[in-house]
């Protein structure tokens, strides 16, 4: 409600300030307050699905959480066609989500890009998510208690993604920004619904790949993290190391700072990128008595979270070169800031020379606390 109450002050403020006769002026109680849609397409239609928020309600306004679906030939004749279901024009300026269905995303997202840069209200930081369940509405028909509307919900989890790292938050800016430049692919998170108690909320996990401005192919959470990382892009997240020493004990530690420092190496006409990346973590959580927080046990721990770390992203890298051919990582964008006389001669072929580089991993991880517990708990006899 606080987030209502908000919306509800800045219409009032915003209308307020306009004298009467402005051209564009528009009553509180004749708009649609838009804070998500959700993009379909079906063999002749493209089918949106709007929720929304509407100020209902006479001198105690309340706002009023509503989904809403229209069909046209294109998206502007389908946004227009919403009109005959709410008898009220849409407004963008609080939006916060666009939910694209895979279907829409493997044949192309040109269409969506072509209108949502052309109209004046909606706003380039908005998120870009695809949807991995049928349609892309279905994220919008599930239910969540701690917010208002499954927007806000998903706006929620993507502003805090540097806490989980298993996907990549994007905005419409940014996926504009790789499709158009050289070197780099874009990408976008993606959600599907998940039981949760009584209730089905979006759950954001995993990354799908573009390649120009057509899905390939997607990638996982863990899969998610690696690729963050080698873009030196990684804030924070959590890493497992499973029976560490053959101990049967698992540990997991928390990032706090990583860095990433990519270069590539050009030797007898062969490019190689070598990734090094370097990483402070905390010991979150033992699953046994096996003392790892110690001198000797700590180098073992930090040994294995290395070897971990170098398999999970070399890994990652070579799915993603062999399957999709699609660069994700800027390795091109990198080729091009430090090589770029070399990029001159690569770059009318680059997916070939990516598809084919070769790629070194190396990680330095240090363990720099315990959090609150210095020791391992053993329980008494």
């Amino acid at each position: 409600m606080q987030y209502e109450r908000r919306i509800l002050l800045m219409l009032l403020f915003a209308a307020i300030s306009l004298i009467s006769g402005c051209w564009n002026y528009r009553e509180i109680d004749e708009m649609t307050i838009i804070q998500g849609v959700a993009i379909d397409h079906n063999a002749e239609k493209f089918i949106i699905t709007i929720e929304s928020i509407t100020p209902k309600g006479g001198q105690d306004i309340e706002m009023v959480a509503d989904l809403t679906t229209a069909e046209g030939a294109t998206i502007f004749d389908a946004i227009r066609n919403l009109i005959m279901q709410t008898g009220r024009r849409v407004y963008w300026a609080h939006a916060k989500v666009i939910v694209i269905s895979e279907q829409i995303a493997r044949e192309g997202v040109t269409p969506i890009l072509d209108y949502v840069t052309r109209d004046a209200e909606i706003r380039e930081n908005m998120w870009l998510v695809l949807s991995r369940e049928k349609d892309a509405k279905t994220l919008f028909e599930g239910k969540d208690r701690m917010h208002d509307t499954i927007s806000i919900h998903m706006d929620d989890m993507l502003q805090n993604q540097k806490s989980i790292s298993k996907y990549d938050a994007v905005e419409l800016w940014r996926f504009l920004d790789d499709l158009t430049a050289d070197g780099i692919s874009p990408t976008m998170p993606m959600a599907n619904l998940k039981i949760k108690g009584d209730e089905k909320v979006p759950l954001i996990n995993g990354i799908a790949i573009f390649k120009k401005d057509k899905m390939v192919g997607w990638i996982d959470g863990i899969e998610a993290r690696s690729l963050l990382l080698t873009k030196g892009e990684l804030k924070g997240g959590l890493l497992i190391i499973p029976n560490v020493g053959k101990t049967n004990t698992d540990v997991t530690l928390e990032i706090f700072k990583s860095k990433t420092k990519t270069k590539p190496i050009l030797m007898n006409d062969q490019l190689t990128m070598e990734i090094n990346v370097k990483m402070e973590v905390n010991i979150a959580e033992i699953t046994g008595t096996e003392d790892f927080i110690g001198e000797q046990g700590r180098k073992l721990l930090e040994k294995e979270a290395e070897g971990l770390l170098e398999t999970q992203m070399k890994r990652t890298i070579a799915k993603v070169q062999k399957q999709w051919g699609s660069d994700v990582f800027d390795f091109g964008g990198v080729v091009q800031r430090e090589m770029p006389e070399y990029w001159k001669t690569v770059k009318g072929d680059w997916e070939e020379h990516f598809t084919n580089l070769d790629v070194k991993v190396n990680a330095d991880i240090n363990i720099r606390g315990s959090a609150l517990t210095s020791k391992p708990i053993k329980v008494g006899d």
